[in-house]
């Protein structure tokens, strides 16, 4: 403020700003989706441009005609929830050969990066319809693996993710065979934003039973577990999957037994169903020793959620000036939100660090500032051991438990002996 005043008397300089930011996750996830839809009105669904459809709204859902987009509406639909989905129509193919067609189409979902023609149309979807997804999934398209190459939409999908920061791609994997399933699932061992799906799931759209990807329905699952938590740090396996009748193919479980196909897959990255429509899924696909310690889909969703929290909330102190009563703002803002999620037990513990050595005094001059944040999140419980063995001393216990009951008889003809 000047030291001089060109006005004599008072005035009311008003800052209604809060000092301290508030920092929160988003309380559900918002699926993208990117397909071809043939059948689409074109006025509402134009090729390439993010598109909100409110899976309430029957009338949007309708004017996608019959394929694959209204079938994942429908899956998302049947696992009990209700939300917007941020969806991009996608070129289709017109060529008869099915081969040609594939690959034709899984080019219009993979589009430009630079462009931001198809699926990434869905970094705009914040700005253009403001919905900002957090899970991407283009089902049907993400199994494939032609000429012995990574799927490319996957792929796609995954790069996106990383950009949003607090994303998961639900992909499906072959449903040929574990062993096809497998082979996917090693493209992307080092992606820690990967869910794999093996097989596909029986279901029933209305017009009799029948087969489809997993990942809309899994998608589903993810969603409803967060409405119910309010939050995305709970793990949503070990649930039913509400819109499954049963898995294409049998995948066996047994209780304490590692051979069985399901544990085989868990441990090489892919989710799945066991016992007809029970969710057995707590990895991603990270099984890269690099990467293997942030495999569990709870642990990085967590820790991702966290991060990308605190960017815009924090985004407040930008143009403050660096001083004390500044970095305590950070500091306090940040502690309230960590021990919130101490209090939701999305964190175990934390600690939040002032180092010197981060914030030398040139850092410092050129207007930054380094705030390291410690915490570790709660894991889910996936590996249950109980062990059991012999316990002779019992019958000792139970042989004096025999003397003293037969003493409390007090009948003079029973004697009990050492």
């Amino acid at each position: 403020m000047s030291a001089t005043t060109d006005f004599v008397g008072v005035r009311n300089f008003s800052d209604l700003r809060s000092t301290v930011a508030k920092i929160d996750t988003r309380d559900s996830t918002i699926p993208g989706v990117a397909l071809p839809a043939p059948e689409a009105d074109n006025v509402k669904f134009p090729i390439g441009e993010p598109v909100a459809v409110p899976l309430d709204d029957a009338e949007m859902i309708t004017a996608l005609g019959a394929g694959v987009a209204q079938d994942t509406m429908n899956q998302l639909l049947l696992e009990g929830i209700v939300t917007d989905v941020a969806f991009v129509r996608t070129a289709h193919s017109t060529k008869t050969d099915p081969a040609e067609k594939l690959e034709e189409e899984i080019d219009g979902i993979v589009g430009s990066a630079g462009a931001k023609t198809g699926a990434w149309a869905l970094l705009d979807a914040k700005g253009h319809i403001g919905l900002e997804p957090g899970g991407l999934m283009s089902p049907g398209y993400m199994s494939q693996r032609i000429g012995d190459a990574a799927n490319a939409v996957t792929s796609t999908l995954s790069t996106i993710a990383g950009r949003i920061i607090d994303c998961l791609v639900m992909a499906d994997t072959p449903a040929t065979s574990r062993e096809a399933a497998l082979e996917w699932a090693e493209d992307f061992a080092t992606a820690l934003n990967v869910v794999g799906l093996y097989p596909q799931i029986v279901t029933n759209l209305g017009g009799g039973n029948v087969t489809r990807p997993m990942s809309a329905s899994m998608m589903g699952a993810m969603i409803r577990r967060d409405k119910e938590a309010g939050n995305p740090y709970k793990a949503f396996w070990n649930r039913p999957l509400q819109g499954a009748l049963k898995p294409s193919v049998p995948v066996g479980y047994t209780d304490g037994d590692i051979a069985s196909d399901a544990n085989w897959l868990n441990q090489r990255g892919i989710g799945t169903l066991i016992e007809r429509n029970l969710i057995w899924a707590p990895f991603t696909t990270a099984t890269d020793p690099t990467v293997k310690g942030w495999r569990s889909i709870k642990r990085i969703r967590t820790r991702r959620a966290i991060e990308k929290a605190t960017l815009r909330p924090l985004r407040q102190y930008l143009s403050e000036d660096i001083h004390p009563d500044a970095v305590n703002l950070i500091y306090r803002a940040l502690d309230q939100f960590c021990m919130d999620l101490v209090t939701a037990k999305a964190l175990i513990d934390y600690e939040l660090v002032w180092s010197k050595s981060m914030n030398p005094a040139t850092l410092l001059e050129a207007g930054a500032l380094r705030v390291k944040a410690r915490f570790a999140e709660t894991p889910d419980l996936v590996d249950l051991q109980i062990y059991t063995e012999p316990q002779p001393e019992a019958f000792d216990v139970l042989e004096a438990a025999i003397a003293a009951s037969l003493q409390q008889l007090g009948l003079q003809n029973i004697r009990v002996t050492a």
